[in-house]
Order: C-alpha cells, then sequence, then structure tokens
C-alpha cells in the first residue's frame, strides 16, 4: 500500500493506494491531479481577470435589405451580415428553417467570423440552438479570435445549450485570443454544473490565460465556492480512480 498526500484546496488528503494500482498505466492521471492539487493554495492570491467573448450586436435592417443580403450571400461562406444571423439572433424559428429549405448556407459566417449559430448562442435563443443544430450546424467552427457558440453558451450560463453543443461536437478547449476557454468563463461565472459538465467532456484544468489564470484560479478571485468544490471534487475522482492509460501492443 503507497500512501500519498496533496494540498486539496485548504486541506490535504491523504490516499492510501494498493500497489497493483500504483503502475505505469495510472501515474500520468495522478501526476497532473497532484500537481494541480499543489498549486491551488498559490492561485488564491492572485486577482481574477478574464475578458469574455463580446457579444454580436443586432443592427436591425430593412426586410429588403435582410432579403437582398440573404440571397446574395446563400451557399458563401464569408457573407457579411447574412438575414440568417439576425433570424437567429432574434429566435425567428419559422422563418430560419424557410430560409434553410431555400437552400441558405446554416454555416456561413458574418465579417468577425460568428455563425448563425453562435449568434444564437450569444443572444440566448436556445430553442434557435436546437434547430440549427438538427439542420447541419457545425457547432465545431469559431472566429479568427477563437469566439464560438459554446464560449458564449458558457459566459450565459446556458447549461442546455452547452450540453447539446458539446454533445454535437464543440471542442471545450478552444481559446479565444487571450487564452480564455469555456470552462475558464463558466468557473469565473460561477457556473458549478456547467464546470462538471466540460470536465467530463475532456476540458483542460491546467490551461491558463495570458494573465497566468487556470480556470480555478478565476473561481477563487471570484469567491465562487460551489465552482471550487466541483473542481476539487473532480480531481480527488482522478486521485482515487485514476484512468489506465493504454498499453501499447507490438507492431504500434
Amino acid at each position: 500500500m503507497c500512501s500519498m498526500s496533496v494540498l486539496l484546496g485548504s486541506q490535504y488528503l491523504t490516499l492510501d493506494i494498493p500497489e497493483s494500482k500504483y503502475s505505469k498505466q495510472i501515474e500520468p492521471d495522478q501526476e497532473v491531479a497532484a500537481v494541480l492539487c499543489s498549486g491551488l493554495e498559490a492561485e488564491n492570491s492572485q486577482a481574477a481577470q478574464l475578458k469574455p467573448p463580446q457579444t454580436p450586436l443586432l443592427t436591425p435592417k430593412s426586410e429588403q435589405e435582410q432579403t437582398e443580403s440573404c440571397s446574395t450571400n446563400r451557399g458563401s461562406t464569408a457573407a457579411q451580415y447574412p438575414s440568417l444571423h439576425f433570424l437567429a439572433a432574434q429566435g425567428e424559428a419559422a422563418k430560419i428553417k424557410e430560409e434553410i429549405d431555400k437552400g441558405a448556407n446554416i454555416n456561413a459566417v458574418d465579417k468577425t467570423g460568428l455563425t448563425p449559430l453562435a449568434w444564437a448562442a450569444a443572444h440566448r435563443q436556445k430553442a434557435t440552438v436546437t434547430l440549427l443544430l438538427q439542420n447541419g450546424a457545425d457547432a465545431t467552427i469559431c472566429s479568427p479570435s477563437g469566439e464560438s457558440a459554446l464560449a458564449f453558451g458558457t459566459c450565459q450560463g446556458q447549461l442546455d445549450v452547452v450540453e447539446q453543443l458539446l454533445e454535437y461536437g464543440a471542442d471545450p478547449n478552444v481559446c479565444t485570443l487571450d487564452g480564455g476557454s469555456p470552462l475558464m468563463f463558466a468557473a469565473y461565472n460561477g457556473y458549478p454544473q456547467m464546470v462538471k459538465v466540460l470536465l467530463e467532456h475532456g476540458a483542460d484544468l491546467t490551461a491558463t490565460n495570458d494573465e497566468g489564470h487556470t480556470a480555478f484560479s478565476l473561481a477563487v478571485g471570484m469567491g465562487n465556492k460551489n465552482v471550487q468544490r466541483v473542481i476539487d471534487d473532480y480531481l480527488r475522482s482522478i486521485l482515487e480512480n485514476p484512468r489506465p492509460q493504454k498499453l501499447k501492443t507490438e507492431g504500434q
């Protein structure tokens, strides 16, 4: 039996691990968790700073302008302000379906690189997000600055939207230009259940933004204790139940 003591939050946790488990197959998970745990207290003194993605603003167009825009950009991946984006932001499900049936490009991007799906998430249009995903919207697309539907969803605490996007393949580790990740946005804004879901889908706890903050240090800096507990529990689960690493077979 091997004992391991690590700092978890503000307390030391001593784990007794059977020697049969303490092998090269499981050391990577335990090592990562131990390193993370040992750094948590040091992060507590840092001031939390995080720049959220900029929500695209609605600038109403006349019906004629919207129609012309959609017609001109149908099938294009470099649309400036196609009608579909505005309809998505406004939650106009019926009109969106009409445009899709007419051949509008559901993954067209505006001048900043955002898709209708990102606009729908940014403007809290849950039903529209569902409609777009079910009709082929690509949840993996992000703008050149790293903004995505998932980033907007996490910033605004839309758990159902975030879960849907992850199910449709959204990457939880795509960061904005200043290093902000969906996990950081959720931790910073105090959404513990969302943090849990992101971690379960592979979000990286070790990632840091340009200010050197991790998701945990941001949660600490903002006083989000429920988020801290979720991360503590996640690290504890890794230490107590490390995931076996796949062994290479001959010929690999």
